[in-house]
């Protein structure tokens, strides 16, 4: 997919759907992607124009903002079976921005399906998944997403470090600053 060859349709649990370009409708690769898959944004970059679904890195630099837990119950996830989805649903317009992705467990995921993430959160409150301080954080981790207080850790290509076995987000420098917005 990100030399152009795939395209993605429909990403589900069972399965993804791809349409398979021929080589002349795959356009020449762009000098702005990096080796490592495109982790690595130009400095500038305006992160709210960012598609986050583009790459794996991307993706990933949402799963790593959450700390390896679901956004909606707080259950630990592993990472094979977490997944991205739209706080506000992509069937009513949802962008692809880390303002609307959050890392899920499957479960959530497949239960929560077209509905506003609050009134999923609603939802899990009353069939006794979250507590009522619970659901008050999450309410307001929501509110912090729409309002860009929740930036996944994206490297510059003016950062230094090679992305290779380094933790670009270690849950100890997110979990703080994330349990402070939460609390304010």
């Amino acid at each position: 997919m990100d030399k152009g060859a795939l395209r993605l349709i429909e990403r589900s649990n069972i399965g993804h759907l791809v349409e398979v370009r021929l080589p002349r409708e795959v356009r020449a690769p762009r000098a702005s992607r990096t080796a490592d898959g495109g982790a690595k944004l130009r400095p500038g970059t305006n992160l709210d124009e960012v598609d986050f679904l583009r790459t794996r890195a991307l993706r990933q630099s949402i799963h790593d903002r959450e700390g390896g837990l679901c956004f909606y119950c707080l259950r630990r996830t592993p990472a094979r079976s977490h997944c991205l989805d739209h706080v506000a649903p992509a069937v009513d317009g949802g962008r692809n921005s880390y303002r609307n992705l959050v890392s899920c467990c499957m479960e959530c995921n497949g239960q929560k399906r077209a509905q506003a993430a609050p009134d999923f959160l609603r939802w899990l409150y009353r069939e006794g998944r979250l507590s009522q301080g619970d659901l008050s954080a999450r309410l307001r981790a929501v509110d912090a997403l729409a309002a860009g207080k929740l930036r996944p850790q994206v490297l510059s290509e003016e950062d230094g470090g090679s992305g290779r076995g380094e933790k670009r987000c270690p849950s100890a420098q997110i979990l703080p600053p994330l349990r402070n917005v939460l609390k304010a």
